[in-house]
């Protein structure tokens, strides 16, 4: 058993190897795998041969090889032919009729093959120069024809392709030229003295088509690669290599230069020691540009998703989130996040294309709820790769694939993963194809699995979220009905009264002026109501901001509460514990003024009588805070939690807007309002305004 022979015998098992795993991943392959036994019993037929010692037996072997290489061309043509989506004809059927003519031509008659050469390495089949010649031109026609519908296909304006479409047709082309190479084992066939390497092409295209099946989904095989696999394989591999290393170096230094092989060996390991790790790191960063060249932190995005939605109940925040995060960690050319419309049909809530021509020309498509896509994401929450549909006919059925392919056209899509809530599909994430071309990995569904499942719980919480601000959106317009109905019936009814009795008792001069009081304070409270309800709804920015005196306008509303509220009359003591010291803020005092009243009054409501009203202003470089303390009933902390929201009230009168307007009007001017409050001790508001910024000329 010779070197040569040895080579075939590795070549043909590997081939053979590489057809039962392509034939176990996807049966449709089977035209590859009479491919691959062509180049087997090429290969295999040629290790016996080779080893043969006997001419007779040689030539045996070499006629069986034969027929393994009269099919190759066929085969290989037949397989191109398939994997490009082409109907068979006739010039199939045509191409296997030729080939039996030479294997007729090879075993009856020296029309093919005429004896043997005796090489260095073997013995070698001669060239007859009748059918061989002919068989060549048979082989190249037919190889020169399957590269050419390779390269048309690859450059056809007809038929669109995706980036992973023309990186699976670029190695298969590559592949095969390579490939081809192995013909160069013709040449000793015709008396030229080269040593046939043809085998070592075989195992080369083998390997290229390993690669794009892993990286590109090549014959639609997939294949799970993690890299923690490939790190692994990698590590083995270099320690085997080592090994063999360092018993074939002990083996020739002990035989021929007959030093120890314990000194060897000692050395041997220092070397290791010294290589072993540089060399892993650089293994590791090869796969990594091989297999891996788009990477993201799997673990830290999935963390940054879980961590980031949780806080969000706002849709549109959500759709634009994940978008951009899906579209940026995977690298993909587009995305498109479709939502079920109140209509039933899908429609775009968000999408991001890489290609800036196509952001302006993409006309954005429904998607008609009723479509196969939809019914059938409606049972499965698994994504649908557009390049694995044909495997799954017998399941879907063919209609319902020309339905996805459909709808994934007009996106440019990729695949499609389905976000379910509630058992039906609630958002569709329409991926386009990688950047890179590469295929989307398991790592890659991984993520999106997980993605979508935590995107659904956020759209159902954003909805429940929606839904209670609609509900409390009801509530309070059900609330201020009836506060509004309550507050306006009771000046209505005095009017009411009045103006019945208005015509008995025209010439009663008393009643006319009772009348006239009582009619126009009615009147002025209802206009005191609608503007309530008008300052609280008014999205109005502040109009009249002017340099004012906080100290002069809080002032001035003090005196104008007194009168109101008959502070002598009612035993309540007015406390100031400021300086009448000018303090310039920005304000509108109109509306700060309002805002004052409506504090105020309600302190003096609270004590009714026998209270102490306590004010007090003090300044710092940035702000003035006013304290307003009242010795009234005071709140319970459910109370104060609700002080501020509108139409909330304890009074047996009034509409509870009060407060709510005077927070309005002092957050509009950029201050803030706080409260503090006992029971049975009082509250005490505290008003904080930015003073004015002092010139620094």
């Amino acid at each position: 058993m010779n070197l040569n022979s040895i080579f075939h015998l590795v070549a043909s098992i590997t081939i053979i190897i590489f057809c039962i795993f392509v034939f176990i991943k996807n049966k449709k392959n089977v035209y590859f795998v009479f491919f691959g036994v062509a180049i087997f019993v090429w290969l295999f037929a040629s290790f016996f041969a080779y080893i043969s010692q006997i001419e007779s037996q040689a030539l045996f072997w070499f006629k069986i090889s034969y027929i393994g290489v009269a099919f190759i061309p066929p085969t290989f043509f037949h397989f191109v032919f398939n994997l490009l989506g082409r109907k068979p004809n006739k010039i199939i059927s045509l191409n296997y009729i030729i080939s039996l003519c030479f294997i007729f031509l090879l075993y009856s008659s020296g029309y093919f093959i005429k004896g043997l050469y005796k090489y260095s390495w073997g013995y070698y089949p001669k060239a007859s120069f009748i059918g061989h010649p002919l068989f060549l031109l048979f082989f190249n026609i037919l190889f020169s024809a399957s590269i050419i519908l390779i390269f048309l296909s690859f450059h056809s304006k007809t038929s669109k392709l995706s980036v992973s479409d023309k990186n699976r047709l670029k190695y298969l082309f590559i592949g095969n030229i390579i490939g081809a190479l192995g013909a160069l084992d013709f040449l000793p066939n015709y008396g030229i003295n080269i040593y046939p390497l043809g085998f070592i092409f075989m195992m080369v295209f083998p390997s290229i088509y390993t690669y794009a099946i892993l990286r590109y989904r090549l014959m639609d095989i997939q294949v799970v690669f993690k890299r923690t696999m490939a790190y692994s394989l990698s590590v083995g591999l270099l320690t085997a290599f080592f090994v063999f290393l360092v018993i074939t170096v002990t083996n020739l230094l002990s035989s021929y230069a007959h030093v120890s092989s314990f000194t060897v060996s000692i050395f041997a390991v220092i070397i290791i020691a010294l290589l072993f790790n540089p060399l892993r790191n650089k293994i590791q960063k090869i796969i990594d540009k091989l297999f891996y060249k788009k990477t993201y932190d799997y673990y830290g995005t999935l963390q940054k998703v879980s961590h980031d939605l949780a806080a969000m109940f706002d849709l549109k925040k959500i759709y634009s989130f994940i978008g951009d995060t899906i579209f940026s960690a995977l690298g993909l050319r587009s995305i498109y996040l479709i939502s079920a419309g109140p209509g039933g049909d899908y429609e775009v809530v968000y999408h991001m294309l890489h290609d800036e021509k196509e952001k302006r020309d993409k006309k954005t498509p429904k998607i008609d709820g009723d479509c196969f896509m939809v019914k059938s994401l409606r049972t499965s929450e698994d994504i649908v790769i557009k390049d694995e549909l044909p495997a799954l006919v017998d399941l879907l059925g063919q209609e319902t694939i020309d339905c996805i392919t459909t709808n994934l056209e007009l996106f440019d899509g990729e695949a499609v993963m389905p976000v379910v809530g509630d058992g039906k599909p609630s958002l569709l994430m329409i991926l386009g194809g990688k950047l890179s071309g590469d295929i989307f990995t398991n790592e890659d569904i991984n993520f999106l699995k997980t993605v979508s499942n935590q995107i659904a719980i956020a759209i159902k919480n954003a909805k429940l979220y929606s839904d209670k601000l609609h509900s409390e959106k009801f509530a309070s317009i059900g609330m201020m009905s009836a506060t509004f109905a309550h507050e306006i019936r009771n000046p209505l009814t005095s009017i009411k009264t009045f103006t019945q009795l208005f015509p008995e008792k025209f010439d009663d001069a008393e009643f006319r002026n009772t009348f006239s009081k009582i009619v126009i304070d009615d009147i002025g409270r209802i206009d005191g109501l609608i503007k309530d309800l008008l300052s609280f709804s008014s999205k109005e920015s502040v109009p009249g901001i002017n340099t004012l005196d906080i100290t002069e306008l809080v002032n001035g509303v003090l005196e104008h509460q007194k009168g109101r509220f008959e502070f002598e009359k009612n035993n309540i003591s007015l406390r100031k514990k400021y300086k009448d010291a000018r303090i310039n803020i920005l304000g509108d005092p109109q509306k700060l003024k309002r805002a004052l009243i409506n504090i105020i009054s309600n302190g003096c409501q609270a004590m009714q009588e026998n209270g102490v009203l306590t004010v007090d202003i003090m300044p710092n470089s940035k702000e003035v805070d006013i304290k307003i303390s009242d010795t009234g009933k005071g709140m319970s902390s459910q109370e104060m939690a609700k002080i501020f929201d509108p139409f909330y009230t304890t009074k047996a009168m009034g509409m509870g807007l009060g407060l709510a307007i005077s927070k309005k009007i002092i957050e509009d001017q950029g201050g803030r309002i706080a409260v503090e409050s006992k029971l049975s001790q009082g509250t005490t508001f505290t008003i904080s305004l930015q003073v004015e910024k002092k010139s620094d000329n």
